[in-house]
């Protein structure tokens, strides 16, 4: 079903190519389940360069077109919930509760600094769910048409704001703004043993600033160069929100919460102090909240870069 929609996408927004300010790459992972998400993470690793550069969302389409579906929702990163949310709401006159990205849908774009978009419509668990997934029984009677349709609707609505709006639909005050929680959760997960403090203002500095930007962006008239820098505001706290490590090496995708890196400081809440699984953990803490305030100082001074140029020009 998913496979179907993607074609007719592609020949949709191939038709209406004339109208569209950015590039649309339509791509089938093989290798989801039984490889790890081998075909994406294949695809980031040969382009990763151009991917850096040149692209704004990272859109997947999974599991659309169930028979019976009635519930709707979303995943997406902070910077694209807003899109998620809006497109949603037209469909369900609802607002509809969007989730934290994981690796569930191929997202192996997290070290390009890539946010995710995945809309979902499904059977509530109370109709008995997708009880044939994966299963000999995920058949083709499984498919409603009429959803199917609804569903494609939906994504297309999606990918139009992406790559026909002036400005990419990237909303900038919401990724600052989830760093600025995410960061509370992690200091209180340590039993304010670890000093979150100053990343904490960092963060609060960034979203004065992409807050000036993003009422400047609603005006512009948009180019690819202003693209890009809004990108580069996102790209360096989207990674350190969901990767650990190197940007070049896709991590195991098993942490639950924002900043993964930060993951150890439950262990400082209930560890004594003197023990040295205590001290191991608030070492490694202490470089990790180095690696963010590293990010979030890219991220001001690209915000800074934006502000400038927004001014410049509109």
């Amino acid at each position: 079903a998913a496979n179907a929609a993607m074609l007719e996408l592609a020949l949709a927004f191939h038709a209406n190519r004339d109208r569209m300010r950015r590039g649309l790459v339509v791509a089938w992972w093989p290798g989801h389940s039984n490889a790890r998400y081998g075909g994406s993470t294949w695809f980031a690793d040969h382009f990763f360069e151009e991917l850096r550069t040149r692209a704004v969302a990272y859109v997947n389409v999974d599991g659309i077109g169930q028979t019976g579906a009635s519930v709707f929702g979303a995943t997406a990163s902070p910077a694209l919930k807003g899109l998620g949310r809006s497109v949603l709401r037209e469909a369900t006159e609802a607002d509809v509760r969007v989730g934290r990205p994981g690796r569930n849908s191929d997202e192996s774009f997290n070290g390009v600094g890539l946010p995710l978009l995945q809309l979902n419509h499904s059977r509530a668990n109370a109709d008995g769910g997708t009880w044939w997934w994966h299963t000999a029984d995920d058949t083709y009677d499984k498919i409603d048409m009429q959803v199917l349709k609804t569903d494609t609707d939906l994504y297309a609505e999606a990918l139009a704001g992406l790559v026909t709006h002036p400005a990419a639909q990237i909303s900038l005050p919401a990724e600052a703004e989830r760093l600025r929680t995410a960061l509370a959760d992690r200091s209180a997960q340590s039993g304010g043993r670890l000093d979150l403090a100053e990343a904490g203002e960092a963060a609060d500095r960034l979203g004065v600033l992409v807050a000036a930007a993003s009422e400047r962006l609603e005006r512009a008239p948009g180019s690819p160069e202003l693209d890009r820098l809004v990108m580069d505001v996102v790209r360096p706290i989207h990674r350190v929100m969901f990767a650990t490590g190197s940007d070049h090496h896709p991590d195991p995708g098993i942490y639950d919460d924002p900043l993964p890196g930060l993951e150890p400081a439950s262990i400082l809440a209930r560890e004594d102090p003197a023990s040295d699984r205590y001290g191991f953990a608030l070492a490694y803490l202490l470089r990790e909240r180095n690696r963010v305030l590293g990010a979030t100082s890219e991220a001001t001074l690209a915000a800074e870069r934006l502000n400038t140029f927004l001014r410049i020009r509109w």
